[in-house]
């Protein structure tokens, strides 16, 4: 089965003209992108189309399988009208580059200067400095700690929901 579609963008540089194309309505992301590339071969170096990934949105959603199937699952009557489908730059998600290690999950961070105030389940409070390095575990507490804030009026003063008070010199 064959399907009409329109590809749209808000990318100037990566624009095509407004055009209705026939698709396989069994296209899936890498088939809309081939499709999308071969129309901006045109205006496009072979080399930044070689670097550059896209995403596809229709009906307002990112398009995570065929076409046909993305279209059924919202509203299966425009499978016989054109098919808007715009289409943004696809980045990478971020990598972490490092990580203070805890023992338990971590509920509320703050940091000021360069320290790193930061509260866990495992009911304390643990005070890291900008280089990753732990500097003290502040115990106390009976439950998890789920939030915190720092005070600072010439010393460190780390205050949480339990209105427990630590004062570090």
């Amino acid at each position: 089965m064959s399907i009409q579609v329109k590809f749209q963008t808000k990318l100037d540089k990566y624009s095509v003209p407004d055009t209705t194309l026939v698709i396989p309505s069994s296209s899936t992301n890498s088939q809309l992108e081939a499709i999308l590339k071969g129309l901006l071969k045109s205006t496009v170096s072979s080399t930044e189309l070689s670097r550059i990934s896209f995403d596809f949105l229709c009906i307002n959603k990112l398009i995570r399988s065929s076409l046909e199937e993305h279209i059924r699952e919202k509203d299966e009557s425009l499978l016989e009208s054109i098919i808007s489908i715009e289409y943004i730059e696809k980045f990478q998600g971020p990598q972490p580059e490092d990580a203070l290690m805890h023992d338990d999950w971590v509920s509320a961070c703050r940091s000021l200067g360069d320290s790193i105030l930061v509260a866990s389940y495992d009911t304390n409070l643990h005070l890291w400095n900008n280089q990753g390095e732990h500097i003290i575990s502040l115990p106390g507490h009976t439950a998890p700690v789920k939030s915190i804030s720092f005070i600072y009026s010439g010393f460190f003063f780390f205050l949480n929901f339990f209105i427990k008070l630590f004062k570090l010199k």
